[in-house]
């Protein structure tokens, strides 16, 4: 269908209904409230305006949108191209970050955990009084933050999940199941799975003044562009979340916490279960704590956090994480206050600098080691060897690599994506070697594993035969996409070659997916995943 023909009853492009989207929308929740306005369903409009074969809702639509969608939503709506592309979260390019990030998780933002429409990850909050005291209820873009998790107006903690059934936040599909042919207004803040009015949820009150002033920093911040912080009345907003990041992992890195659990002076905060891909995937309560360590340590800043540093031994080898260089106004402080490296080392100091230099290359080196850090260690640590991955970061990497097929745009890419999952997953159950996974066939994996488990692609593959089903299903739908050679039998092809892959490929490939995921930190090699 054009869009330039009139369009179930409608003349002409510009529809009758010329809603704009309000402060801060979200693009998602301002499409829902178009169709709402003019008596569609969510899905109805958008087969109506961008067809029948495009998926909107099968990708995270804030974070991954397509040109094209916004022009036409401009036309219909009268509304400029430039005020569409602020609903998207791509606008925080410039302010909250340098560069948005499609592919992964992308800095900040909570992702949605989207497969076939469905969303399993909690990455959308709202507050229940600005929803009741919306003139017509729709959800912020502030809300998919990583780090909102107050509502300063209201001062309440902000909720992820509808309090009834406890299923995520998914406007889009709060029509889907009603019995309304058309649809009301407030229908989108009604839970799509149980019915629960969203704005009835109850709020738990913010008590820790701390806590609400750092929000309301943060916040200001975005807003301005700028911060005022360390003497710096109009330090640039992207320095300061760079160095809140920065901030953030070294508090969260494992020796770290270890070592925070030493003071007095932080009131019971506790980061445990902490997961390895970082912020963005922690659940809102393990934010809620985050925020509130970060209240105190950011309060006077850099006073409270020099104490802590030394209270507790906090070393500049953890307080570093893995960024290769760092903000100068956090920098300092470590440099100064944590030794940077060049004081004396204990033999637990020693090991904490040669599993930083694993975290880094994948192996142990004396070379790097003092380069690194300034010190011969040798005669301080024994033979390294490869720590293991963990049955959590295995789920990690996979939920990883979930969110990066959901952002996929082009097929061969997801697909792609598709057969790296089943690949490394059938890789760590069967502890292949890159060579032997490299040649695997279907009959090798039917010999080796000789009954298949009951499992769906959705569900995480934690056994032999479980893994087996995931290569067994790739096999009847998803091979073929890639178009392999008629005479190569392997599981696994190249899209480009349309032949086996080189055993070095699948390391490379492996690479690429604990770069995307940032967890360089739990997972140093693929000899480490199979271990």
């Amino acid at each position: 269908m054009s869009n330039s023909e009139p369009l179930y009853g409608l003349s002409g492009t510009l529809w009758p209904v010329h809603l704009k989207p309000q402060q801060d929308e979200l693009l998602s929740s301002w499409i829902v409230r178009l169709a709402h306005a003019h008596s569609y369903k969510t899905q109805t409009l958008c087969t109506i305006l961008f067809g029948h074969d495009n998926t909107v809702w099968n990708r995270d639509i804030d974070r991954l949108t397509p040109q094209e969608i916004i022009d036409i939503l401009s036309r219909i709506s009268g509304t400029p191209v430039a005020r569409i592309e602020s609903t998207t979260l791509r606008a925080y390019e410039g302010t909250l970050f340098e560069r948005h990030n499609t592919g992964g998780t992308a800095r900040w933002i909570v992702p949605l955990g989207i497969f076939h429409r469905a969303r399993r990850h909690p990455g959308l909050m709202f507050c229940p009084q600005c929803l009741r005291e919306d003139a017509t209820p729709y959800f912020r873009r502030r809300w998919r933050l990583a780090f909102s998790i107050i509502c300063t107006k209201h001062e309440g903690y902000l909720l992820d999940a509808c309090p009834k059934c406890e299923s995520p936040i998914a406007p889009h599909r709060s029509d889907m199941h009603g019995r309304q042919l058309f649809p009301s207004v407030g229908l989108n803040v009604h839970c799509w799975k149980c019915g629960f009015d969203l704005r009835k949820s109850m709020q738990e009150k913010v008590l820790d003044e701390s806590l609400m002033a750092l929000q309301a920093r943060m916040d200001s911040v975005l807003t301005d562009g700028y911060a005022d912080w360390t003497g710096n009345p109009s330090m640039h907003s992207i320095i300061f979340f760079d160095g809140l990041r920065e901030l953030v992992a070294g508090i969260t890195a494992r020796h770290t916490q270890e070592r925070l659990k030493n003071s007095a002076k932080l009131g019971g905060v506790s980061l445990s279960g902490w997961p390895s891909a970082g912020l963005e995937m922690a659940s809102l309560p393990l934010r809620r704590e985050l925020f509130r360590l970060l209240a105190m340590v950011l309060e006077d800043w850099p006073s409270n956090f020099i104490n802590l540093i030394h209270e507790c031994k906090l070393r500049y080898a953890d307080l570093k994480g893995d960024s290769a260089q760092r903000v100068m106004w956090y920098e300092d402080v470590i440099q100064s206050e944590a030794g940077g490296g060049h004081v004396l080392i204990s033999h637990e100091e020693a090991d904490a600098i040669a599993s930083a230099v694993e975290v880094r290359h994948g192996h142990f080196s004396g070379d790097i080691a003092r380069v690194l850090s300034g010190h011969d260690i040798n005669s301080h640590v024994p033979e390294r060897l490869p720590q293991p991955v963990s049955d959590d970061v295995y789920e990690d990497l996979l939920t990883s690599i979930d969110h990066q097929i959901a952002g996929a745009l082009d097929e061969t890419e997801r697909v792609c994506l598709i057969r790296d999952k089943v690949m490394f997953a059938i890789g760590r159950q069967l502890g292949l070697s890159e060579g032997k996974l490299a040649n695997l066939t279907l009959d090798q994996v039917r010999t080796l594993v000789p009954h298949a488990a009951e499992l769906s692609f959705a569900e995480v593959a934690r056994t032999p035969e479980q893994a087996r089903a995931w290569v067994e299903w790739y096999w009847v739908k998803m091979r073929l996409v890639l178009n392999p050679s008629a005479d190569v039998d392997c599981v696994f092809t190249s899209a480009k070659t349309r032949r086996g892959f080189r055993h070095s490929a699948i390391g490379i490939r492996f690479q690429n997916a604990v770069n995307s995921g940032k967890m360089h930190g739990s997972i140093s090699s693929y000899r480490c995943w199979v271990t």
